[in-house]
């Protein structure tokens, strides 16, 4: 009987292991979704809800709130859309990810102080072949974005 116990747990820890990769692969991939249906539905509103500041626009730190909600405003205004976005790739922060947003001391000092282990970045593509950048963590159930870059 304990045999059979030891072979269960060992199972169930070898399925648990495997499947993690996957169910991250699922988060970034329902990350990049929502962003996405909230960028083509102009939801400047709910993105500036999942915004946090201080938020990283491209290599640019912005401090304030009613800044960062009117960015996410002149994005919806400018009709910018992602049809058809995907997950290129989700990797989780390192000590050189700053330079995927801009290689400059501000930007690096940014990840150092307001970017924690736990994010990441996630790279998405549209059908007209633009990429975004998305640096995202999840917070009680919920995604918060910290910084935006793109498209390039």
């Amino acid at each position: 009987m304990r045999r059979i116990v030891l072979v269960a747990a060992a199972c169930a820890a070898a399925v648990a292991l495997a499947s993690c990769a996957s169910l991250q692969h699922s988060w970034d991939q329902g990350a990049v979704r929502q962003v996405a249906d909230l960028l083509n539905a102009g939801q400047a509103q709910k993105l500036a809800s999942m915004s946090v500041t201080p938020f990283l626009v491209d290599g640019e730190i912005v401090l304030i709130r009613t800044d960062v909600s009117s960015f996410w405003d002149g994005v919806a205004k400018a009709g910018f859309r992602v049809e058809g976005a995907s997950l290129d790739q989700g990797t989780p922060v390192t000590a050189e990810s700053y330079r995927q947003f801009a290689n400059t001391m501000e930007v690096k000092a940014f990840f150092s102080r307001y970017v924690k282990e736990d994010a990441r970045i996630l790279s998405m593509t549209s059908n007209t072949g633009s990429h975004i950048l998305l640096l995202m963590r999840s917070e009680w159930f919920s995604r918060q974005i910290i910084g935006f870059k793109g498209p390039f």
